[in-house]
């Protein structure tokens, strides 16, 4: 009975070192795998920018706070920059809802707009900083058909680096623009907007800061991300617990017949209860023995999974560096051709412009030749055109002005139109308001109605009457809702519902 006892303590001393090396992943993890593209999509959100009469540029922007009034879109700088109008696109149902920028950070390519009406899912910012060599995601909205993108890579040892109080990763997921997710589908940061090289990303803490500068309502995860690996090694220890109690009990069924054996011996009986005693005691060894080679086999099973599947992703692991570094490389060299292309066309630009601007010269220096006896004798015409042009009426110079109404809301927001002369002279001069079905110059603030003020002029003078407006319009600190048509001058303050703007007159 000894015997036998003592062979399931050793049994499961051959465990224990099994047990240690358990399998890190023996069922689907956490990570960004197992998580569903169609619920991501839903927060990474095409952005649309109109720079002027340049090409609209398009990109992508991902949702940190949403409601049915307002939402917030964290989106690059470079990508708004000097844009006139910017559009955000609901991925969910197509529509169109007109983006207002609060704050742009170049320095760090940040831009911060606020986007009425939007209602989606909110990324949630990951708990935690990652370290080196985790599993990162790239997530964008590429294109004029904003298809969606999702690149895989690594963060590279060393990555954080500390300037003018920003901090910043280094990667190889190789996405430019975008939001750099963990294996969870959480924020780790933004990430920069570059032509060649590995990717770049504000690290979460920074970007964390701007927002709540802007009392943005930041939504972190419950929980940290939990990788594959580590839900595997979590397992593992688990199994290994589980092996140590099935240890323990057979130490205890060991201790058990050791008693009843010293028992028996002592009292010199061959009493039939104490041998039924000791046969179950046996027995229970015999089975916790059993049960002690079943867990080996079962660990042994997991270890050789745990080291094939090791193998595997440290061969992919490879590949994906050897790949990105191949195409970093071919990116390096095809910037440096573009930029000796780029300046030998500058060159020869610069060359036809002299040429150019010497026959310019020779050209005018004849025409001036030409026409000085010509301007000698062309007093009365002169006098004629003088004449013609001092009868200009008033109507037409106001038609050569333009009007310009430039405010902020309480946001921030900056709001400009610009009014042409000619507009306003006409009898029902120009509505401002909210919709763009009823006025072409828009205010798009809450607090502004769908037809809000008229402007025209009349008898040379520029006048400005509330159309029964819902909160309001004043001029100078007064009300005008039941005066009519009230004359206004250059540099008056108007305020529209609640956005206070000045009135400038341009004359042309």
């Amino acid at each position: 009975m000894m015997a036998v006892a003592g062979g399931a303590i050793a049994g499961w001393k051959r465990i224990a070192p099994a047990v240690l090396v358990l399998m890190l992943s023996a069922a689907p993890g956490t990570g960004l795998g197992a998580l569903s593209d169609r619920e991501l999509q839903k927060s990474i959100v095409p952005v649309q920018v109109q720079p002027g009469s340049a090409p609209t540029r398009f990109g992508s922007g991902f949702v940190v706070q949403s409601d049915r009034f307002s939402g917030y879109v964290v989106t690059s700088s470079a990508l708004v920059n000097e844009a006139e109008s910017i559009v955000v696109t609901v991925p969910t149902s197509g529509a169109q809802l007109i983006a207002q920028i609060l704050r742009q950070d170049p320095q760090s390519d940040y831009a911060l707009l606020k986007v009425n009406g939007l209602e989606l899912p909110v990324l949630k910012f990951a708990r935690g900083e990652p370290a080196s060599g985790e599993v990162v995601w790239a997530a964008t909205r590429q294109g004029p058909d904003q298809e969606f993108s999702l690149n895989k890579g690594l963060l590279r040892s060393g990555v954080k680096l500390t300037r003018d109080e920003a901090g910043w990763y280094q990667h190889t997921a190789g996405a430019s623009g975008g939001v750099l997710l963990n294996e969870c589908g959480e924020v780790l940061g933004l990430n920069l907007t570059a032509s060649t090289g590995d990717g770049r990303s504000l690290d979460q803490a920074t970007l964390k800061t701007l927002l709540q500068s802007q009392n943005v309502k930041i939504t972190d995860a419950a929980v940290g991300c939990v990788s594959e690996v580590a839900e595997a090694r979590e397992k593992a220890e688990l199994a290994s617990a589980e092996a140590q109690r099935a240890k323990d009990q057979a130490e205890q069924a060991q201790v058990v017949a050791s008693k009843l054996e010293q028992q028996l011996k002592d009292s010199k009986r061959s009493s039939a209860d104490l041998v039924r005693q000791t046969r179950g005691a046996r027995d229970r060894a015999d089975a916790a023995m059993q049960a002690a080679e079943l867990a080996e086999a079962k660990a042994e099973g997991t270890r050789r999974e745990l080291e094939v599947i090791t193998a595997k992703l440290l061969t992919e692991n490879q590949s994906l560096l050897k790949a990105i570094e191949a195409d970093r490389q071919r990116a390096e060299k095809r910037f440096r051709g573009l930029l000796l292309r780029q300046q030998e066309a500058a060159a020869s630009r610069e060359n036809l412009l002299i040429g150019v601007g010497v026959v310019l010269v020779i050209v005018l220096a004849g025409v001036i030749i030409m026409l000085v006896p010509n301007w000698l004798m062309s007093g009365k015409r002169q006098s004629y055109h003088r004449n013609a042009k001092s009868g200009l009426t008033q109507v037409h110079r106001e038609e050569l002005s333009e009007y310009v109404l430039d405010g902020l809301d309480d946001d921030g927001i900056r709001y400009l139109l610009r009014i042409s002369g000619d507009q306003l002279v006409n009898s029902d001069g120009v509505v401002i308001g909210r919709n763009p079905k009823d006025s072409p110059y828009i205010i798009n603030h809450a607090d502004v109605s769908r037809k809000h003020a008229r402007m025209k002029v009349m008898k040379n003078r520029v006048f400005i009457e509330d159309l029964g407006s819902t909160n309001g319009t004043s001029v100078n600190g007064q009300t005008i809702d039941d005066k009519g048509l009230v004359s206004v001058s250059s540099g008056d303050q108007i305020i529209i519902g609640s956005v206070v703007m000045k009135l400038r007159v341009m004359n042309g």
